[in-house]
């Protein structure tokens, strides 16, 4: 008996997620980036302001207006002027959906200058946000871990396009061993070292007196070998205003490069005292207290004692210590005793310097040459990660 299979069409009912699509969402990542870099300016053809100056005159008395909105009001105002922004807003988001704007038409820095309350409440809908605590632009905003994949795409397609991009995560070194990796080098076939495919039968030939492969010789393997990473991140307080963002920036950047060839990485937040950070956490991070830098490689070396392969310490610091952890050493040779213990484990150090002070840009100079093999990275702008001045050690 033969079947006769027949193709059905079954009508699916509408999705009611995909109808009622946030006409923000598309907008999401450079929102999250302008909120959390308050300092990144771009431009948009939509004067927002003048979008906004239009709802004001209509609606709350005017006195001398200029920006920031907020500062030209009298608290008796405030209410007042929160209902207006809000039926802007809505406005705003109906012209996005209907298309009569385009994402690209919007200055996203204007966006969150202006409407702050309202981007901050768009984005806790939205699950980007997990709290905001605070007055207008004094909130606090603690991010979840979901926002942080968002910043980062946006940090990596700012900021790192134009970068070297080799693979931190495997290096190939000097070491011998058996590896499907090949140098240039000529040397004697061992089996106990070598496979078959490292054998050159034309050099072998070739250096082989009578022609009849008395001596075999093999082109020298390469090996690879896993890389640890720490990275410490300055939270003093030092760090507050731009620097902490470029850090955050660096960092989330330099994780992302780590991650993508499956290294191990610690990341730890330092002043003058030491923890260790959850990936996800790093995008709230907050400068306060001291700094202790010789503390911070002091940890990072204990940590990386433990691990195998190449080991690799990222510093990201803004200035010279002003704490110890050590009593009988000053800040600075505590720090400068810690980057020569590096040795003791063969670790290499990269320094990030968002400084310009000359004992700040001396004492990095003095720690990479006591670690050795190292380099520093000078940054003159802490949010600019595509110009910076390389030393190598």
């Amino acid at each position: 008996m033969e079947y006769m299979l027949t193709r059905h069409t079954i009508d699916k009912p509408e999705c009611k997620l995909c109808k009622e699509e946030n006409p923000m969402q598309n907008l999401a990542q450079d929102m999250l980036y302008s909120l959390f870099n308050p300092y990144h300016r771009d431009k948009g053809k939509f004067d927002l302001s003048e979008f906004l100056r239009e709802y004001l005159k209509e609606e709350v008395p005017l006195r001398n207006f200029s920006k920031p909105f907020f500062s030209n009001y009298y608290s008796r105002d405030f209410e007042k002027l929160r209902e207006v922004r809000k039926k802007a807003w809505e406005d705003l988001k109906r012209k996005l959906e209907s298309g009569e704007l385009s994402g690209d038409d919007i200055s996203m820095s204007q966006l969150v200058e202006i409407f702050f309350e309202e981007v901050v409440e768009e984005l806790e809908k939205m699950g980007y946000i997990e709290t905001s605590e605070g007055r207008f632009h004094r909130k606090t905003i603690r991010y979840k871990p979901i926002a942080e994949k968002i910043v980062g795409d946006k940090i990596l397609s700012i900021a790192l396009e134009n970068l070297d991009k080799r693979k931190p995560g495997e290096e190939v070194t000097e070491m011998e061993g058996i590896s499907i990796f090949t140098a240039e080098k000529i040397v004697d076939f061992d089996e106990t070292i070598h496979s078959f495919d490292n054998i050159d039968i034309v050099e072998s030939f070739v250096q082989s007196p009578r022609r009849d492969l008395e001596k075999l010789v093999a082109r020298q393997s390469k090996h690879a070998e896993k890389c640890s990473y720490v990275m410490l991140i300055d939270v003093s307080d030092s760090m507050r205003g731009k620097k902490i963002i470029g850090a955050i920036e660096a960092g989330i950047a330099l994780k992302r490069a780590i991650k993508r060839h499956d290294s191990e990485l610690e990341i730890v937040a330092f002043n003058h005292r030491v923890s260790r950070v959850k990936g996800s956490e790093i995008l709230n991070l907050e400068p306060r207290g001291r700094t202790d830098i010789g503390l911070a490689l002091r940890f990072a070396r204990k940590i990386l004692a433990e691990k195998s392969g190449n080991r690799i310490v990222f510093l990201i610091s803004d200035g010279e210590p002003t704490s110890s952890y050590n009593p009988q050493l000053t800040p600075w040779h505590f720090a400068l005793k810690e980057a020569r213990m590096l040795r003791n484990i063969d670790a290499k150090l990269q320094i990030v310097m968002f400084g310009n002070e000359k004992r700040f840009v001396d004492l990095c100079t003095s720690m990479a040459k006591l670690c050795g093999k190292s380099s520093v990275f000078h940054f003159s702008d802490p949010l600019n990660l595509k110009k910076y001045i390389l030393h190598r050690f």
